[in-house]
């Protein structure tokens, strides 16, 4: 049977924890703050996360911690803050895995290590502390080194699709029986080096504020959740990906791809409630959902309210469909392009337990 997402947790610049970030994208505020002109970069705005205490977060025996790295830290708080509410015990450690993805995830890092190389007196004289947090898979392993998942481990990344990209992954394991319980997360973070690359990388073409932020969502069967207590959120209906032949094609390969979901679902675009969008300048996405939905279908742009988050951006697109859950079952999809053709979708099934949920932790219910 196809698993479902029964928890998930946010770091986001709304602060921490999914009820903040679902109380922001409600309220349609923006966590967009100006960024210092001392600072030179090419934003004039950023979504940014505010400093938080990494140990408080995941328990008084953290260690380590300083070397850990901006986007490791974010993954490991926001997987922290999962398993502080449901911790798994009913799983062995090996039953337990991590699928982690991100874009430009340690890439300030691997440029700062580069560049110290290149300019000391000697290649090799470089600050070999920062050696863990320079390489990609450096979150996942933080993460499961620290909370004791001995399943699989894998780093993924696929550009803009990667939150996509890591549920797919997951769905696999799972559906093989490889890993009962997966943590399935995203995360970007916002350095100086990842601004300058995404500007002279995609150009004047996306001028979008960054944000920064991680997403993690526990996938597991549903009849294992309910025996623990936990309901589902969301089902993973049906995950599509493609590549454009060129930049011009990508709205006509998304809107195939939008399609080709719909059809392996034998579902319509009537019953599809909420569409939401990559980001403000999603150029694609806008024109193979008007192809598909109409020029008039309304569409959600979290990217408007925290920044472009890059590689996190489906993962966040997924927990605002999570926050916008109504009082019946309800169908999303989530677009993504990127400017080099890249295109995915991913259809979900968002239960109406989640307005429930949440109505009684405001009433005090700790479940």
């Amino acid at each position: 049977m196809s698993p479902v997402i029964t928890a998930m947790s946010v770091i986001s610049p709304f602060g921490l924890g999914a009820d903040a970030f679902t109380r922001g994208v409600l309220a349609g505020r923006t966590a967009l703050a100006a960024v210092d002109p001392s600072a030179e970069l090419p934003y004039a705005a950023a979504g940014v996360v505010e400093e938080f205490d990494l140990a408080a977060v995941i328990g008084n025996d953290a260690k380590n911690l300083a070397a850990l790295g901006r986007a490791a830290s974010l993954a490991v708080g926001t997987a922290g803050l999962l398993l502080r509410c449901h911790d798994l015990a009913e799983y062995p450690a090996t039953s337990k895995a991590v699928v982690l993805g991100g874009d430009l995830i340690a890439t300030d890092r691997a440029m700062a290590l580069t560049r110290q190389s290149l300019t000391s007196p000697q290649p090799f004289q470089v600050d070999t502390k920062a050696f863990p947090s320079s390489v990609m898979n450096n979150s996942a392993a933080q993460c499961a080194i620290r909370f004791g998942l001995r399943g699989p481990n894998t780093t993924v990344t696929t550009g803009r699709m990667t939150g996509l990209s890591v549920l797919a992954y997951a769905r696999r394991l799972h559906l093989r029986g490889r890993a009962p319980a997966v943590l399935v997360a995203a995360v970007e973070d916002l350095t100086p080096r990842r601004s300058w690359l995404t500007w002279h990388g995609h150009g004047a073409r996306s001028a979008d504020p960054l944000g920064e932020g991680c997403c993690v969502f526990l996938l597991e069967s549903a009849e294992a959740a309910a025996e623990h207590g936990r309901v589902p959120l969301a089902e993973p209906l049906a995950l599509e990906f493609g590549v454009a032949p060129h930049p011009d094609a990508a709205a006509e390969v998304l809107a195939a791809r939008i399609r080709r979901a719909l059809d392996a679902v034998r579902g319509s675009v009537t019953e599809v409630s909420s569409i939401v969008v990559s980001r403000r300048c999603a150029v694609a996405e806008r024109l193979a959902v008007a192809d598909l939905f109409g020029r008039d279908r309304q569409v959600i742009e979290p990217a408007c309210l925290i920044g472009d988050t890059d590689g996190a951006s489906a993962a966040f697109q997924l927990a605002t469909a999570i926050a916008h859950a109504s009082a019946s079952d309800s169908i999303a999809l989530v677009t993504s392009a990127d400017p080099d053709g890249n295109v995915g979708c991913g259809l979900f099934r968002i239960s109406a337990a989640v307005s429930c949920l949440e109505h009684r932790r405001t009433r005090g219910d700790k479940t």
